[in-house]
């Protein structure tokens, strides 16, 4: 049986678990994050306080009701940069509040399984089938503990130095930028687009060399500085860019081979400090997810920009 003080950690952990979920969806907007942390921590409750399993339940789907009240959007757009029409196969934001529960309800399942597997085994009178379930239950709060800091410590990390030349790899795809010129201007005679400070063309390989396919645009990436002011590429320079190489990549399409080859242009002011370029699907809780399928030590890319 559990004891009141097991209760007591059962509901903080659950509290601060609605508090943590309702925060990445409303402030950070990582929807995603939220619902494989209450995937993790049902499932946690579930097996190792299975008593009172419908109050863990209650307070992990409550914070999906506060926010569906508050009219905060819960699911989040698939791609950001290369708008689609994804309206088919989404979830429905209410039915969100149906997977904690059903986490919670999958520990208790797992518990009570593994109540009955030492049960059957209890005629070979082995003395320590009794430390069996106590020390799983630690096991397990241990693991949630650790895989909840792991991730934590992996997203808080500094931004990653990689130079030109030098390839990131995450999920299926892999991105190098081979090239930076920079130039006051862009284009011929009338045609011709002078920057506010410097254009920065930025050659880069968007490679796709496996069965995934990358839809791309050229709001893929944006790059920071110093002071971390972030730019955008400037829809100027890259229009005058795209005339010239006769391309229409800068826009959203889906990379149909092995990768292909994109030119983005930034406008930076002339004395910008240590200007990197960020790829969007390698940061956050997605950038973390597509980085660990490749390595267990995820870090977040930038890309230098300027060597003078």
């Amino acid at each position: 049986m559990q004891s009141r003080r097991a209760d007591f950690v059962a509901l903080v952990i659950a509290l601060i678990t609605a508090l943590a979920c309702a925060s990445l969806v409303s402030v950070w907007r990582d929807g995603n994050a939220a619902i494989l942390l209450e995937i993790l921590v049902g499932l946690t409750l579930g097996f190792v306080f299975p008593r009172g399993a419908w109050r863990w339940a209650a307070i992990l789907a409550a914070w999906v009701l506060v926010l569906l009240l508050l009219k905060v959007q819960l699911v989040p757009e698939p791609l950001p940069w290369c708008p689609q029409d994804a309206s088919s196969g989404r979830v429905a934001p209410w039915a969100l509040a149906f997977i904690p529960i059903a986490s919670v309800y999958a520990g208790v399942a797992a518990d009570w399984i593994l109540a009955e597997a030492l049960r059957w085994l209890g005629f070979a009178h082995w003395q320590w089938l009794d430390r069996v379930r106590p020390e799983l239950r630690i096991g397990a709060l241990s693991l949630a503990f650790v895989i909840v800091l792991y991730a934590g410590l992996l997203l808080v990390q500094p931004l990653h130095p990689f130079k030109v030349g030098e390839s990131y790899c995450w999920d299926e795809y892999c991105f190098a930028v081979t090239q930076v010129k920079r130039v006051k201007t862009i284009g011929h005679g009338a045609r011709t687009i002078r920057a506010r400070g410097v254009f920065y063309v930025v050659t880069a390989d968007m490679e796709t060399p496996w069965w995934g396919r990358f839809n791309w645009s050229n709001d893929a990436v944006y790059a920071i500085d110093y002071d971390g002011t972030d730019y955008r590429f400037s829809p100027k320079g890259q229009s005058a860019m795209d005339q010239i190489i006769h391309s229409d990549r800068s826009r959203c399409h889906k990379i149909l081979g092995a990768g292909e080859a994109e030119t983005i242009v930034f406008d930076f002011p002339e004395n910008v400090v240590q200007p990197r370029l960020l790829v969007r699907d390698t940061l956050g809780f997605e950038g973390l997810l597509g980085g660990l399928r490749l390595n267990l030590f995820y870090v977040k890319p930038a890309f230098n920009l300027r060597y003078d």
